[in-house]
């Protein structure tokens, strides 16, 4: 594979696709794209990705013309929907080389499911990330085919700019799967139930939901910077007698810790099925 001069398409230019894109085009590692083809199902996608990214991208919809954008890429990201893998492969197959790097965004196709992507040469990332990663505050966790070793490093500086990228073995991709994937909707709805505690005892909506916003994101840097456990942490946020660990107590009445924990659960249950027929 040439590490200059080479096109990358993205096949299948949604949600996960254009998160990662756009964390490429603001990071811009060495050795970058020549060439970045966007593949989208319809003509309305595709303006739309050139209406926001513009020269930075060439676009490509339709099965016939994204053919055509996968034969010519020696990079492929596949981002499209993991039940829909098997109908774009038929659709772009007679244009595959077989030889190219294959980055995969689609939860729950494993290594050997993928390798159908790159028959001769079997260099296939399997890669999970988060929504988040438009802003550059993603995580990317990602596991390695043997043939794509050599490619490890280049593979973790394109998928980088989304924030953390992270090497983990394939075995534990349907887990985070369910920590980083549908972690992000987790969390939501944890500010949610925040910010509706907040409006609740008076707070107007705005304010209440700003805050909510920032008391999770200082937490989370809190963590992060000092890499203490969190329950350290929490502990030390309580004062006996007080307000905090009467809050927290009603939240272990209720659940909320195990429910949280049972959600990571059934998600990673689920993942395991998504690339299965």
């Amino acid at each position: 594979m040439p590490l200059e001069n080479y096109t990358l398409t993205i096949l299948g230019c949604g949600t996960m696709g254009t998160a990662v894109l756009a964390a490429m085009l603001q990071t811009k590692f060495e050795p970058y794209p020549a060439k970045i083809i966007c593949c989208t199902n319809s003509e309305k996608s595709a303006l739309k990705l050139k209406e926001t990214y513009g020269d930075k991208i060439e676009v490509s919809f339709g099965a016939a013309n994204n053919a055509k954008a996968v034969g010519q890429a020696e990079i492929l990201m596949l981002g499209c929907k993991p039940f829909l893998c098997e109908q774009v492969y038929d659709q772009v197959k007679s244009h595959l080389p077989g030889d190219q790097l294959v980055i995969s965004l689609l939860a729950g196709w494993s290594i050997d499911q993928l390798r159908m992507w790159s028959p001769k040469a079997g260099k296939i990332a399997r890669v999970m990330t988060n929504t988040p990663a438009k802003f550059g505050c993603g995580v990317a966790v990602v596991s390695f085919s043997d043939e794509c070793l050599p490619h490890e490093d280049f593979v973790l500086k394109i998928v980088g700019g989304v924030g953390t990228a992270i090497k983990l073995p394939e075995r534990n991709q349907d887990a985070a799967t369910a920590l980083v994937g549908s972690g992000v909707a987790f969390s939501l709805l944890f500010m949610e139930a925040l910010t509706e505690g907040g409006i609740r005892m008076g707070i107007p909506a705005a304010i209440a939901q700003e805050c909510a916003a920032k008391v999770m994101e200082g937490t989370a840097k809190m963590v992060k910077e000092t890499g203490q456990h969190p329950g350290a942490l929490k502990l030390a946020a309580c004062t006996p007698g007080g307000c905090t660990i009467g809050g927290l107590l009603v939240m272990e009445d209720k659940g909320v810790r195990s429910g949280v924990s049972r959600a990571v659960e059934e998600a990673t249950n689920i993942a395991s099925q998504l690339g299965k027929k």
